[in-house]
């Protein structure tokens, strides 16, 4: 029979991509993680991860390990504090209106499985929140930032758009095209250069409506390069002739143990991409 622990250890170097981060998310030191997930390996006669300088790479027998099992794992997990009737526990959560939460909803999932009785509730404001998925300039005066990637902006459009099958774009390029703007967070619209004369499309409130509008073919935006990962319907393209700028994202959370421990988890699961410089 397969231990809970082994299959606990498998689940978090599934969702976090490395036996250190499942390490750190079980409290336990990577060689232990390794040697469990060897073991297991063993037992199935069969890898379940290809490893490489990335991060671990599910095969096909992981994926179905994962999914048979994760949701068991979670309820073994949990049940003393379920018996024990615990009360439930709510975290209010901010979306900064320029991040878009697929990037945030793995660790906000694996939370809810390790944590019993635990309740998310959005909030718009920020200063409301336990936790806030934000940029480093958007941080809530009440929180501390975990970063947990920097990544540099480029040009959306729509994948029908001439743009799309271009490697890079000119500013020259961009006299004239229809503009959508994102004026709710600093450094969030980078269409303030100033050589660039353009025609105002529309303004939008959040990124997830920026990216509609988009890939309806309304204009063009200024977008972090994370967000063409997120669409298939968008593509971005890096300005080849200036500097887009670039910004560093992360977790916030309030200033209690409960929230710095949820946080700390969360950055622990979320993805790292250093696009331009390493954190």
């Amino acid at each position: 029979m397969v231990e809970l622990n082994t299959l606990r250890y498998f689940s978090s170097a599934f969702e976090t991509g490395t036996f250190s981060k499942a390490a750190r998310l079980n409290g336990v030191s990577q060689p232990t993680v390794s040697a469990a997930i060897l073991k297991l390996e063993d037992r199935l006669g069969m890898p379940l991860f290809q490893r490489s300088k990335s991060g671990l790479v599910p095969t096909a027998l992981a994926r179905k390990l994962y999914y048979d099992t994760v949701d068991s794992v979670s309820h073994l997990s949990t049940l003393e504090s379920r018996l024990r009737d615990q009360p439930q526990k709510i975290v209010r959560i901010h979306c900064a209106p320029d991040m878009l939460i697929h990037g945030l909803a793995p660790g906000l999932h694996s939370l809810r499985r390790s944590i019993a009785n635990l309740t998310f509730r959005f909030t718009e404001d920020p200063d409301d929140s336990d936790l806030a998925y934000v940029s480093d300039k958007c941080v809530p005066s009440s929180h501390e930032f975990i970063p947990t990637a920097d990544e540099a902006f480029r040009i959306a459009v729509a994948r029908f758009h001439p743009f799309a099958g271009m490697s890079g774009i000119r500013l020259a390029d961009l006299q004239g095209e229809p503009l959508i703007h994102r004026p709710y967070c600093p450094n969030a619209d980078r269409m303030d250069l100033a050589t660039i004369q353009t025609s105002a499309a529309a303004q939008a409130m959040n990124d997830p409506q920026l990216l509609d509008l988009v890939a309806a073919g309304l204009g063009i935006a200024f977008v972090p390069q994370s967000h063409g990962d997120s669409r298939e319907n968008i593509i971005v393209r890096p300005l080849i002739d200036a500097d887009a700028g670039s910004r560093r994202i992360g977790v916030s959370h309030r200033k209690s143990a409960f929230a710095a421990n949820l946080a700390e988890r969360l950055t622990t699961i979320a993805p790292s991409k250093n696009l331009e410089n390493p954190i």
